[in-house]
């Protein structure tokens, strides 16, 4: 009997590999918070020690017996306690993920050939046994579809569209000395890869060394052990009173640092990890009306014309990169006028990444198993 044909008894539990306040576990609240107030809705967290997730998530569901186990991204946390539970009560399984895990995992180089293998596993596993798979990325359903995945949706990362509000920043750039610079940023961890010699921001440093005279700031909203090095490389090129680093801040001081920002910049890696994604930080950017900079990858490759600009990026680090931003913000700046996106940008953030969007149609799939 399909699901849909006794919806408003619906019984979904999300199993989050992450915490409550995850990417993955706001993802999962945004989501079902527009489901239907009829359907029995709850959630299990993993903790620190990803292990000691299996069993009581087995034992949650055994208890709540759910219709749909929801997935949120695929490490083996998630994906195994829902493998066996799916065994048990013989219920429907939907997994969601915003990667290609195993590519990611061969991308970092720090794994060893055990864990690799277990990652290859239990992805391969997720991808099999799941009812309908979630993708974030549209070229990541071609992939699977073409891979003989027979049931797979696109639902993008999203964004609150009615929480958005944008603030005046006139104090916090004349604070933070940005008042009259063109002010490039981001928002992210500075996850450092020792193997590619980077993290966000890499790019941004990078470029303001090659534009010694030229009024252009940046500020980079986010913490991680990358953060110093590139302190250091912005030392070493003479910048760092042009690089802002604010750190971590609280989730609600990030408007008031986004609205400081004139451009805000989305790297991704022109590979297999790079093209599956869309990353929170895109539609978050578009529907604070800012005009985007992102290398021609991915989903902003789909969004971005006529809002933003595409560079062209090959391979997981690009060394001319940052020499084709430089040339871009040089551009700006003797062609302002580019840079007023605002209505536009939002409107693409509205029609593509709006939640209460994305909501409706994880709905009518959930509702159609």
């Amino acid at each position: 009997m399909s699901i849909g044909l006794y919806m408003t008894k619906l019984k979904l539990m999300f199993f989050v590999n992450g915490s409550q306040g995850s990417a993955a576990g706001i993802r999962a609240q945004m989501l079902a918070q527009r489901f239907p107030t009829e359907w029995e809705i709850q959630f299990q967290y993993r903790p620190i020690k990803k292990w000691q997730g299996i069993l009581p998530f087995i034992k949650a569901a055994l208890h709540f017996k759910p219709d749909i186990i929801y997935v949120v991204d695929t490490a083996y946390t998630g994906v195994l306690a829902a493998y066996f539970t799916q065994k048990l009560l013989k219920c429907k399984l939907v997994v969601d993920s915003g990667d290609v895990a195993f590519e990611l995992a061969k991308s970092v180089g720090t794994y060893s050939k055990t864990q690799l293998a277990l990652i290859n596993w239990v992805e391969r596993t997720a991808i099999q046994r799941a009812d309908c798979f979630i993708v974030r990325g549209s070229y990541h359903k071609e992939l699977l579809e073409a891979q003989g995945s027979k049931r797979v949706e696109f639902i993008p990362d999203g964004i609150d569209i009615k929480e958005v509000e944008e603030v005046n920043s006139s104090a916090l750039r004349e604070k933070l000395g940005l008042t009259d610079n063109l002010v490039v940023g981001l928002i992210g961890t500075m996850a450092w890869s020792e193997r590619h010699q980077m993290c966000y921001g890499w790019d941004i440093v990078e470029a303001l060394g090659l534009l010694p005279n030229y009024p252009v700031k940046a500020l980079l909203v986010g913490d991680g052990e990358g953060r110093k090095i590139l302190e250091n490389r912005a030392k070493e090129l003479g910048i760092l009173d042009r690089v802002v680093f604010t750190g971590q801040l609280p989730y609600k001081e990030l408007p008031q640092y986004l609205c400081a920002m004139d451009v805000c910049v989305s790297t991704q890696s022109n590979d297999l990890v790079g093209m599956v994604r869309t990353t929170g930080k895109l539609p978050l950017y578009l529907a604070y009306g800012k005009y985007v900079i992102a290398t021609d990858v991915g989903e902003a490759k789909r969004v971005l014309p006529d809002v933003g600009y595409l560079l062209p990026y090959k391979g997981v680090r690009d060394n001319e990169h940052p020499a084709r931003l430089a040339k871009h913000l040089q551009e700006l700046l003797n062609e302002p006028h580019y840079l007023k996106v605002n209505t536009k940008a939002k409107q693409v953030a509205k029609d593509n990444f709006d939640y209460e969007i994305l909501a409706a149609r994880l709905k009518s799939y959930l509702s159609d198993l």
